[in-house]
């Protein structure tokens, strides 16, 4: 079951496995309704992954589109993508050059070591594992 606000609001998803912008977001949403949602990143098993953006160049206005991309990645666009637990690819710039929004980094849940980024073979090894042992795994 794909994990959501409501599934988690409702007591239908005790644990989410998935991104920590996601689940500090929920935690947010949860403030005062009584749910106490608590995010962990485990240890041994540290992920990260990049979107990944394009720019059509047949667009009718691609240089709008280079133009969106270069806020996306100056330290406001950054700052923003941060608001939403997002950790921006360009953080560790921005601490050393002052333009990080320090109070939300210091919202971030707290990760140690340094995160993998897996293949696309091994994300598509994951993805088959867990669809072919899922519902074993949990129906007991």
């Amino acid at each position: 079951m794909e994990s959501t606000p409501a599934t988690v609001e409702k007591g239908e998803t005790p644990i989410s496995i998935d991104w920590d912008y996601l689940n500090a977001g929920y935690a947010d949403q949860f403030k005062g309704k009584g749910v106490d949602w608590k995010v962990a990143v485990p240890s041994d098993g540290v992920y990260a992954q990049y979107y990944s953006q394009a720019i059509n160049k047949d667009a009718p206005h691609p240089a709008a589109a280079r133009l969106w991309q270069e806020y996306l990645y100056s330290a406001e666009g950054q700052n923003l993508w941060l608001k939403g637990y997002a950790r921006p690819a360009l953080m560790t710039a921005m601490e050393q050059d002052g333009t990080l929004d320090k109070q939300a980094a210091a919202k971030l849940p707290k990760v140690s070591g340094t995160p993998k980024f897996p293949s696309e073979q091994q994300t598509d090894k994951a993805k088959q594992t867990l669809s072919e042992g899922w519902a074993k795994a949990i129906g007991g």
